[in-house]
């Protein structure tokens, strides 16, 4: 993974921006998520991308609780319109618990899936370019 190309940090969250569509929030320790917490992360985001789509990666720090709003409106297609896809990175029981509920209950509206590491969520989304990319050359080479 290349050095960040900006970074953003806020009271309850570091945000790394990575060349061309990469996106890492790493949440500090002891945390309550809400709503209006997701609200400003997506609008930082938002405004430091152009309002393109990228590949988020949440990386989940000790102590982090997330309220029922937040859990709830946090995968709305509204708040992830500019998400190709999300990868959350945890290392405990509970977090995993919370990250399965998430992505099997609320149902994010994009691929999103677990991991134990930064490293395994970066591999996933690169497999993921090489579709999108196979894609795109197919489709455009038809054309």
């Amino acid at each position: 993974m290349n050095a960040p190309t900006a970074k953003i940090a806020l009271s309850y969250a570091d945000i790394e921006f990575h060349a061309p569509d990469l996106v890492i929030y790493y949440y500090h320790d002891k945390i309550h998520l809400t709503w209006e917490m997701l609200q400003e992360i997506a609008k930082v985001t938002n405004e430091m991308t152009g309002y393109k789509l990228c590949y988020m990666c949440t990386v989940v720090a000790p102590g982090l609780t997330v309220e029922k709003e937040a859990r709830e409106k946090g995968t709305n297609p509204e708040i992830q319109k500019y998400t190709k896809a999300g990868a959350i990175v945890q290392n405990s029981l509970a977090h995993r618990i919370l990250g399965n509920f998430i992505i099997k209950v609320q149902r994010p509206p994009v691929p999103t899936r677990l991991f134990s590491s930064v490293s395994e969520a970066m591999s996933w989304f690169s497999k993921m370019r090489e579709a999108e990319e196979k894609f795109r050359q197919e489709v455009f080479q038809n054309h």
